[in-house]
């Protein structure tokens, strides 16, 4: 999921949310406490009011991720050298939004500080590319890294509640 989605997922949500918080604040009864204002609401809103879904963004994105490594696992000899460029420029994106939306879910709370120090180092191996390079460019042991690295994201997730989508283990079952 982007980032521009995420926002917009964020904005629909808090819509929602102030909606209805002010259909519960409207009631019938003559006694009743008037609803309050749409500025009030949204200036101030409760501790139990402020919903986040930064785990389920992070682990999302995760998942995305997932899928590329394994359509990359499963072969990339019939890709051109285009194709392998643009391979690894969608690989270094997917790993920055894990990145932004992990440091999200860690400042929530949501998970813990492994997750972002994980991202962050795949985003190290990944940032030593250039466009010019193909995914193809990784050595063996950077691989071996991002796996690890990725394995853990994963558990964390897991850990989360967000398991592996069938459609990830589907996509694993392909590679060789």
């Amino acid at each position: 999921m982007g980032v521009r989605r995420q926002a917009q997922t964020r904005v629909i949500m808090s819509v929602a949310l102030v909606g209805a918080l002010l259909l519960a604040g409207c009631s019938s009864e003559p006694e009743a406490v008037p609803a309050p204002s749409l500025s009030s609401a949204l200036a101030t809103p409760s501790a139990d009011a402020v919903v986040t879904f930064d785990a389920q963004a992070t682990c999302e994105t995760y998942f995305q991720l997932d899928l590329l490594r394994s359509t990359v696992a499963a072969g990339i000899k019939d890709l051109s050298k285009k194709e392998r460029r643009a391979l690894l420029v969608e690989y270094q994106q997917l790993v920055a939004d894990l990145s932004g939306t992990s440091g999200d879910a860690v400042s929530s709370g949501e998970l813990p500080q492994e997750v972002l120090t994980n991202a962050e180092k795949m985003q190290m191996i990944l940032d030593k590319f250039k466009k010019k390079d193909g995914v193809d460019s990784l050595s063996k042991k950077q691989k071996k890294r991002l796996t690890l690295q990725a394995n853990r994201v994963e558990a964390q997730c897991a850990t989360a509640g967000y398991a592996l989508p069938q459609e990830n283990i589907d996509a694993r079952e392909l590679i060789p």
